[in-house]
């Protein structure tokens, strides 16, 4: 006892006699007592504890107890009386520091009689954040508590003897026997647990209670693989004829209690080892794949059961290139096909248009960097890679010639088999996606993937199933749009999300059209996300409309007005409002009134002025409502996704060709070459998050095909000559890039700071400037002006001082540091900027 007093911080002076009485601090006072005191016992630490039998209350009300600190009203908890039920034993526990108060029922407050070798034992781990769940003595030695797993990243527990860590245990080798200061033992189960402790030979036990038997966090559903049995569990919700099909034999599979979120699950455990083997489900005898099959045969309806340990890298994950703020990225959209597939890539022939073929280094085209050097040259922060998971077009491997985008997903957590060099190795297929991602990661280049959970290819993905998982009119222009309105649909996809970060070691995600899903569910997926991946900094963003339908949930759903909403969830959109004004249209020459900023067509200078501020809203508060497709509307920079072109429609080249026919402009024009630096000089230099179009760096153009979805390589691959014939754009991309990366000023990181540290005006027609205060954001340049002119060339006047000149006439590297002073002559089509150190 004097011991454990010393280990609590009571002083103790030599000689000094321990009452009765040294702990009588705390009192419960109750209807069992009549308000009296009773003393509290100090088991360990600052927790106390009492037993107490509760009857039927009194005159005031029902049965209830305070916890008085000294006995005299003045400190007591809580602040109103703890219920409890009538005719029951509870132990009560009261921790002094915390002042948290726990009940649990016991069959009674007499001593049990039972053995044991522990005075008390404590269940401590992250699911009851780290504090004192007391164990109850259930039998000889016998100690017992039921918790709840939430399957947190690195869930884990210990137990504790006193609850002050001085004398606890762990299981250094995973054998469920515990070792005196053993190691935290690690678990990704879910749901309710009996944990069982035999303190004579310090054995221990988990036991569900609630149905849910070896669930885990990321793998709940699908096939869940172990070396001695897989377990099978699908979403049924319109039948209990559900049945399994493994490795040619039949299995019935039984509804299983809800758990963790989940509903009428099905569920089979069969034993033996079945990895690789062949499986499918039959709803009503209809095969059915597993939408979260890891592993599919190419064109069947067989997934594959997979033990993914054998899938991992033959050396350990490179570590994730830092990002510090996601306005720090800057990204390149490729598809995995376009990028390697032509014959001057450089790239060993077999893995042309492959995973690997995206990653292989030293690949040269006379002299020039081709491939990921390439991309390390221009210098880049992130790839998004356009649909790699398995899609239905182009199903006959034998046929190299075939050629898709890839928006026609049929299986979500599958690398799709036409970029393997072994679609048929399955172990394999994974393992070279996860190597795309690791020689990336080396690189200095982090992962975005495309994905398109807003339809499948065909509602024969998963009608079979249930017709819950599709919208009753179709949103996304396909005969098929997700309803992720549906609770256990929308979970679907926030599994598919996360296991690709977990297994995968992704690093963001663009959703296409993720203007079909409601605001709130893509709020709480991307906060999952940010939650269980908390070092990550992910990047989560999407195109914020449908397919061209007319949607009653119009309001609700992601669109420019209401994406400020879930800032929080640090969720982002493209910014079309912005893309328009420098552009104009899509898949024309032609302009709106108003837009076409980078063609000097008349632009609307407001929108090109709020567009390179972040496209940040008038007022700093996310409750004022908008209207849907107002410009102003992000609530943080890294909301605006800031663009001119991408893989749909026209290139910029092809923009640039056809405004150009239309305005009796040669195509051979210097001039023509100079809007191609001018449209993305702007882009880069604009707070937000900018995007490239994979070769617009190189004046790409895809013969001014505006939908080359199916079209052939010809049409869509990048030819590495480009970047021999067209060094002067590369060259100006390159130097803006490294200008943006070297100058946190154009990359304010907050609505605040742009409000108070860019000040933006329009002097004259055709003319944007922004004046940024870089001191005030640790910037090596204090005061920074950028000048946009879309017109003829234009003197403007300096601020008072000597400027330097940083970049000017459609070359960063002109200005050369030169001084001015007074006025500058800000060349028209072209970004210039000045700085003062």
């Amino acid at each position: 006892m004097i011991s454990r007093y010393i280990s609590s911080g009571v002083l103790l002076w030599f000689g000094l006699l321990i009452s009765s009485n040294a702990s009588a601090d705390w009192f419960f006072r109750g209807t069992p007592n009549g308000w009296g005191t009773n003393e509290l016992e100090l088991v360990a630490g600052s927790t106390y504890k009492t037993c107490q039998l509760f009857n039927t209350g009194d005159a005031n009300g029902g049965p209830r107890f305070k916890i008085d600190h000294w006995g005299d009203w003045s400190d007591n908890y809580p602040s109103a009386d703890y219920a409890v039920d009538s005719n029951a034993s509870y132990e009560i526990t009261f921790d002094s520091s915390t002042k948290n108060i726990t009940t649990q029922v016991v069959a009674s407050c007499e001593q049990t009689g039972f053995s044991h070798s522990l005075p008390s034992l404590f269940f401590r781990g992250t699911p009851n954040g780290w504090g004192t769940s007391e164990m109850q003595l259930v039998a000889d030695h016998l100690w017992e508590v039921t918790i709840h797993f939430d399957g947190q990243s690195n869930q884990r527990f210990k137990f504790d003897v006193y609850g002050d860590w001085s004398t606890n245990y762990g299981d250094n080798n995973n054998d469920n026997i515990l070792e005196k200061t053993g190691s935290d033992i690690d678990t990704s189960l879910v749901g309710n647990y009996r944990l069982r402790v035999n303190d004579s030979d310090f054995s221990y036990s988990l036991t569900s209670v609630d149905g849910c038997q070896n669930c885990t966090a990321s793998e709940t559903l699908g096939a869940v693989y172990s070396v001695d049995s897989t377990t099978f569990s699908i979403w049924s919700p319109d039948s209990a004829n559900v049945q399994l099909r493994l490795d040619g034999q039949i299995y019935n599979l039984n509804k299983v209690s809800d758990f963790n979120g989940y509903t009428d699950v099905y569920r089979v455990v069969v034993q033996g080892n079945y990895h690789l083997k062949k499986y499918h489900f039959l709803i009503n005898g209809n095969e059915v794949r597993d939408p979260y099959g890891k592993m599919v045969e190419p064109n069947t309806n067989n997934n594959i059961v997979m033990d993914m340990s054998k899938t991992a890298l033959f050396e350990n994950w490179a570590p994730i290139p830092t990002l510090v703020n996601r306005e720090d990225a800057i990204i390149y959209e490729m598809s995995v096909r376009d990028f390697t597939i032509a014959a001057n890539s450089g790239v060993t022939s077999n893995k042309k248009g492959k995973f690997l073929g995206m990653v292989e280094s030293g690949t040269q085209l006379n002299g020039e960097s081709t491939g990921i050097d390439h991309l390390k040259e221009l210098g880049i922060t992130h790839v998004q890679i356009m649909p790699a998971y398995d899609f239905n077009a182009c199903s006959d491997l034998s046929d190299n010639t075939c050629y898709s985008w890839g928006y026609d997903p049929r299986n979500f957590n599958v690398p799709e088999e036409r970029y393997s060099l072994t679609p048929y190795d399955y172990e394999n297929r994974i393992r070279e996606f996860k190597q795309m991602v690791n020689e990336f990661h080396k690189a200095g280049i982090r992962v975005i993937m495309d994905v398109v959970y807003n339809h499948t290819y065909s509602h024969d993905v998963f009608n079979p199933i249930s017709s819950q998982y599709y919208t009753p009119t179709d949103l996304s222009g396909t005969g098929n749009s997700i309803d992720a309105n549906v609770p256990m649909v929308g979970r679907m996809i926030q599994d598919s999300l996360e296991y690709w970060v977990k297994e995968y070691n992704i690093d963001g995600f663009r959703f296409d059209l993720i203007g079909i899903f409601d605001y709130d569910e893509v709020e709480r997926w991307a906060n999952h996300l940010n939650v269980t991946f908390p070092d990550r900094q992910l990047l989560i963003y999407g195109e914020p409309w449908n397919g061209f339908a007319s949607d009653p949930r119009e309001l609700e759903r992601v669109r420019l007005g209401t994406i400020g909403r879930i800032a929080g969830a640090h969720v982002g959109v493209f910014n079309p409002k912005y893309r328009e004004a420098l552009k104009g249209k899509n898949d024309s020459g032609s302009c709106n009134s108003g837009d076409c900023f980078v063609f000097n067509n008349n632009p609307d200078l407001w929108r090109v002025e709020v567009g390179s501020r972040g496209a940040i809203r008038a007022s700093n508060d996310a409750s004022i409502s908008i209207d849907t497709w107002d410009p102003m509307f992000a609530m943080d920079p890294e909301q605006s996704i800031n663009y001119v072109s991408a893989h749909d429609n026209l290139s910029l080249r092809d923009k640039i060709l056809q405004w150009a026919d239309n305005n009796g402009i040669p195509r051979d024009s210097d001039y023509l070459r100079r809007i191609q630096m001018f449209a993305n000089g702007i882009i880069l230099t604009s707070q937000g998050i900018p995007f490239l179009h994979g070769g617009v760096e190189l004046m790409r153009d895809k013969k001014e095909d505006h939908n080359s979805y199916q079209s052939s390589d010809a049409i869509n691959q990048i030819d590495w000559q480009w970047k021999i014939r067209n060094s002067d754009i590369l060259e100006y991309y390159k130097d803006v890039i490294a200008l943006r990366k070297a100058h946190p000023a154009f990359r304010l990181s907050s609505w605040q700071e742009i409000s108070d540290y860019q000040v933006s005006s329009q002097p004259r027609y055709g003319v944007v400037v922004n004046r940024i205060n870089g001191r005030a954001v640790g910037d090596s340049w204090k005061d920074i002006l950028v000048i946009y002119n879309s017109a003829n060339n234009y003197n403007y006047s300096l601020p008072s001082g000597n400027w330097k000149v940083a970049m000017e006439k459609s070359d960063p590297g002109a200005g050369n540091g030169r001084i001015v002073s007074g006025s500058i002559l800000a060349e028209g089509t072209a970004v210039t900027i000045l700085y003062q150190e």
